[in-house]
């Protein structure tokens, strides 16, 4: 899986996409949890405050994905395909 080729990223702005790189880039080499934290912290930076549309929720995900090993990827999709992500 490569997060940067999807639809949803791609789509997103120049800015919106430096920050998501730089999200995945902050979710190297972190725990779970960890990485999680990257999640909410990029997800409120993304927003603005407000509610981050369904496309940029599904972008930063793919770009957390990213750094993720791949065994971790496959899991992640799957876990996002059952929640309808």
């Amino acid at each position: 899986m490569n997060g940067w080729d999807t639809k949803e990223v791609q789509a997103l702005g120049e800015e919106r996409l430096r920050l998501l790189r730089e999200a995945a880039e902050k979710a190297k080499g972190k725990s779970g949890m960890e990485r999680l934290d990257v999640f909410l912290e990029y997800g409120e930076r993304l927003s603005g405050g407000g509610s981050l549309p369904p496309e940029e929720q599904k972008a930063l995900l793919a770009a957390v994905a990213a750094s993720l090993p791949q065994e971790e990827q496959t899991q992640l999709m799957q876990v996002m395909t059952m929640l309808g992500l």
